[in-house]
């Protein structure tokens, strides 16, 4: 996951790596307006914004299934960009996981599905 400014928008992309489970490819994804965050175990994951979406990823997780290592550990990033204030990992819970982005604003976000690497990629609009 990483997040960065280009001239009108915030981006923030979510690359997947070769997985030991299933196929290889972009996993089930959903974009919504969120109001709050709260894990499986009930409790409220504060965001830092005026504005929320949430990303939730289908048969993915930041945990190497058949290990149980932990492959992925940057949860947490605050770019300093215009738009997106914080990107944080909510939960990840039997491989689905659910990230929270906070932003200044609401914002409406275009999403495209690249590959090569496979990636998930939001796009935010600002100002020029």
């Amino acid at each position: 996951m990483r997040a960065a400014h280009n001239a009108g928008f915030d981006r923030v992309v979510f690359e997947f790596g070769p997985s030991t489970v299933g196929t290889y490819g972009l996993p089930p994804w959903s974009l919504a307006v969120a109001t709050e965050f709260v894990g499986t175990s009930g409790r409220q994951v504060p965001v830092d914004g005026n504005a929320f979406l949430s990303v939730r990823l289908s048969n993915a997780s930041t945990v190497d299934p058949t290990t149980g290592k932990q492959t992925f550990t940057q949860t947490d990033l605050r770019p300093g960009l215009p738009l997106v204030r914080e990107v944080k990992l909510i939960d990840d819970f039997e491989r689905v996981t659910a990230w929270g982005l906070g932003l200044e604003r609401l914002a409406c976000a275009k999403v495209s599905q690249l590959a090569g690497p496979v990636r998930l990629v939001v796009d935010l609009p600002t100002p020029p």
